[in-house]
């Protein structure tokens, strides 16, 4: 099993208030087809702390508050080493003597399940005790690993194919209070709800 990377990230920030980002990487791993190894991954973001911008000076009980944004595609192996490869097993003996018999269909066309990752969101900081988070998310994996049904007539019953996508959306929410925070005893209290 061998995987080889090459990773590569950039970042900016400008006046303590813009922040972007972006990341590229390509990889190669073993567990592929061999027509379809490599899998090129990227993704970028950005932050505006809206909190440090001058027509927000005055408001005491925001003391924080963040908007960000980032889409990017990150990939997923399949879980066998050996899954694009055709196979021979042994064990099927004849007369004493010893036999041999395909195990496994070959699929060179094995490639990465892909993600694709939109999530846009805040966080703010309420009267100095309150910390919220708020995200919306929107995942698209494409290119799914699955095994696929083949006709019995060949003699396997599937073969480790790319077939099929699914969306998964959503929301999430965090509130974080510190209910006792200048006192011996430190108590905080979260809620997190999603959908």
């Amino acid at each position: 099993n061998g995987l080889l990377s090459f990773l590569s990230r950039a970042e900016y920030s400008f006046d303590n208030k813009y922040y972007f980002s972006a990341s590229f990487r390509r990889d190669g791993s073993s567990r592929l087809g061999i027509n379809s190894r490599w899998g090129n991954f990227w993704s970028v973001a950005g932050s505006w702390r809206v909190s440090n911008e001058k027509f927000m000076q005055g408001i005491d009980w925001l003391s924080n508050l963040r908007l960000r944004a980032s889409y990017g595609v990150n990939g997923t192996l399949p879980n066998s080493l050996t899954g694009h490869m055709q196979l021979i097993g042994y064990g099927y003996n004849y007369m004493k003597n010893p036999g041999s018999f395909p195990s496994q269909l070959a699929n060179p066309d094995l490639s990465w399940e892909k993600n694709y990752n939109f999530n846009i969101g805040f966080d703010a900081r309420l009267f100095d005790r309150v910390g919220i988070t708020f995200d919306y998310y929107n995942r698209n994996t494409k290119d799914l690993l699955q095994s696929q049904p083949v006709s019995l007539v060949t003699g396997f019953s599937s073969i480790l194919k790319n077939v099929g996508e699914m969306q998964n959306k959503g929301v999430e929410l965090d509130v974080n209070v510190d209910v006792f925070r200048d006192t011996p005893l430190k108590w905080t209290t979260g809620l997190n709800l999603s959908h």
